[in-house]
């Protein structure tokens, strides 16, 4: 590359490398964290995303796939959006290591039922990994918010695995994602 044949667009490049960069720097509180969201979750569970906000997990934009977002808020009030069930469930699983706090400050965590999309409390619903269903990340792990839709869902779309909230830990992660979780 000839960068005297092109002054402009050779500052051009730099500038839009060191743009990606400050933006890039941003995503992370001043301890090193993701940042919350602008926006709490209202008392009934209904999600504030604005478009800022990321998934602490892969930095996706939830206000992009809203159908699919989910939401963790701590004791402090602090909300933090998903873009999927799937990123949520690793947070919880490894909250030390996606936002640098422990289990134990965790309050809330707010899913959508598969079929009506209202929130509803991710501790007290039926979950199914293994289906037909795609989410932002691949294979969707669904939640239902009824355990007497388990039967209209899996004869609409499968699903492999059927587990409660409080059967979720490293093995249950690892059977349904086929991956290992972070070390701690």
């Amino acid at each position: 590359m000839r960068f005297s044949s092109h002054p402009q667009r050779w500052l051009s490049s730099i500038l839009v490398t060191t743009a990606l960069i400050l933006v890039s720097t941003t995503v992370q509180s001043a301890d090193g964290g993701p940042l919350p969201a602008l926006r709490s979750l209202s008392a009934d569970g209904q999600m504030s995303l604005s478009q800022s906000d990321r998934c602490p997990v892969c930095a996706m934009f939830p206000s992009r796939r809203p159908q699919t977002a989910a939401a963790m808020t701590l004791k402090s009030g602090e909300t933090f959006y998903f873009c999927g069930n799937g990123c949520l469930l690793r947070t919880w699983l490894r909250p030390t290591v996606y936002l640098g706090i422990p289990q134990v400050e965790i309050d809330r965590l707010v899913v959508r039922d598969y079929f009506s999309g209202q929130p509803i409390d991710g501790r007290m619903a039926t979950w199914v990994a293994g289906s037909d269903v795609v989410g932002p990340m691949g294979p969707a792990i669904i939640a239902l918010g009824d355990a007497a839709q388990l039967s209209t869902f899996k004869n609409r779309h499968g699903g492999k695995t059927v587990f409660t909230f409080d059967k979720v830990d490293d093995a249950l992660w690892k059977k349904i994602s086929r991956r290992d979780l972070p070390a701690e």
